[in-house]
């Protein structure tokens, strides 16, 4: 910029007698100086917001490797064989899911139904590791599920085993005049010896299912298995129904080991398989359901006629 004096003349000195010139030579590099950082800051704020939108769609395009949850929670029926089969479907048809663990807190309940659940683990396990977590409870049908898992972990005092059936048999059968039946059994079924045999079948089954589940993990004969006893988890550990003693949180970093990963996150995947979480709000966010221990080890009021894997604790001990 070219400054010119008051009298016009260009070799005069490049200020006024009063000051004045020098004064606005001065202040024009601070005006250039203050202009200059304005536009760096606007850069670095932009750079930020660039960076967090970077990250925000890395998230959503990019997803962080997941240790899937599900929850199996007090008897195995219809309604809970549903939703652990489709949020085991979810997990293998998910990539993001690397890793399942199913916390446990079931007496067990159908004998089909467990069987589903048996065989589904196996299908899951064909594509990604899934643990089991033992939280207070997993008894006959639910153990037999676990035994499907690559691994088993327990708490020391969590309840384990009862691998056994029991069955419930129809009530007296009435002969009405108007009712017509082909065959002596179509009426009730069949005979209490041969629901004895089925009994037994099924019970053979729950053993051979543990024993290729375990493995060479299994130190406890399969006499002594079918004796059909809860053990604690510390001994459950000692006879090789379970892996290890620990927390849920060590099962799912155990699972996440299986799977290979060092980063990732934990999901609940009812809420994702099911789709609940539609207002995107803490406060209406999925929340397991907390155990009511009362219910876990009550026996059921009206158990229809048919063959079970289910604990049932005999009355007046808890």
């Amino acid at each position: 910029m070219l400054f010119l004096p008051r009298n016009g003349r260009r070799d005069a000195p490049p200020y006024a007698g009063d000051g004045s010139l020098e004064i606005a030579v001065i202040e024009e590099p601070n005006r250039s100086n203050r202009s200059f950082g304005r536009v760096a800051l606007l850069a670095l704020l932009g750079g930020l917001v660039a960076l967090a939108v970077g990250i925000f769609l890395a998230g959503r395009l990019i997803p962080r490797p997941q240790v899937g949850i599900i929850r199996l929670s007090y008897e195995i029926g219809s309604l809970s064989t549903y939703e652990i089969t489709e949020q085991l479907k979810y997990a293998r048809e998910n990539p993001a899911v690397k890793a399942v663990v199913v916390v446990m807190n079931s007496p067990g309940g159908s004998a089909a139904f467990s069987e589903e659940l048996f065989l589904d683990v196996l299908q899951t396990r064909e594509q990604l590791p899934v643990v089991t977590s033992i939280d207070l409870l997993a008894a006959s049908g639910a153990y037999y599920m676990a035994a499907a898992t690559d691994e088993i972990y327990a708490k020391p005092t969590s309840n384990v085993g009862s691998v056994g059936v029991i069955a419930s048999l129809p009530g007296d059968v009435y002969i009405e005049e108007d009712l017509l039946t082909t065959g002596p059994y179509k009426a009730f079924g069949g005979t209490r010896d041969g629901t004895v045999r089925q009994i037994e079948r099924a019970k053979f089954a729950f053993l051979d299912a543990v024993r290729v589940g375990r493995g060479e993990r299994l130190t406890m004969d399969l006499a002594n298995l079918s004796r059909a006893e809860i053990y604690t988890g510390i001994q459950a550990l000692d006879y090789g129904l379970i892996d290890g003693l620990g927390s849920g949180e060590e099962a799912i970093e155990r699972a996440a080991a299986l799977a290979g990963l060092r980063e990732y996150e934990t999901v609940e995947l009812y809420p994702v398989t099911f789709d609940t979480e539609f207002i995107p709000l803490p406060l209406f966010r999925y929340q397991p359901e907390p155990v009511d221990e009362a219910r876990l080890w009550a026996a059921p009021s009206n158990l229809a006629p048919g063959i079970y894997y289910r604990h049932i604790e005999p009355a007046g001990i808890r």
